[in-house]
């Protein structure tokens, strides 16, 4: 049991930020991407475009709210996703890149997941 701490470690000192598929209209359940405008390895300030979503209404920039590093594209061009979905993980620093990419955002990607089922099981 010991040993088993300091392997977990050093995931949890990870900070990824999520990047997470918008709601760009009332009605809008999910966003196409149509193309990023990032990579990974890229830095990205707060206000930087980073990718274009194609939703019901029409096509539209998103932009970062946070400063990093893009670590990981979680949901490539041409695919969709749904609103409040991860679609990308950014890194605090450039030296945590590496380690954010390699935790694939799991824990990140499960977490919506059960947010948007809880209010489900409640309504019958």
């Amino acid at each position: 049991p010991a040993a088993a701490a300091p392997a977990a470690a050093p995931a949890s000192d990870v900070d990824a930020i999520p990047v997470m598929m918008p709601a760009l209209s009332s009605t809008m359940k999910e966003g196409k991407i149509s193309s990023w405008l990032v990579g990974v390895g890229d830095k990205v300030d707060a206000g930087d475009m980073l990718l274009v979503v194609e939703s019901d209404k029409a096509d539209m920039d998103v932009e970062s709210f946070e400063d990093g590093y893009v670590a990981k594209i979680l949901v490539g061009e041409g695919e969709v996703a749904t609103v409040g979905a991860p679609v990308a993980l950014l890194a605090r620093t450039e030296d945590e890149i590496a380690a954010v990419a390699a935790s694939g955002g799991g824990a990140v990607a499960a977490a919506p997941a059960q947010a948007a089922a809880a209010p489900a099981a409640p309504a019958p």
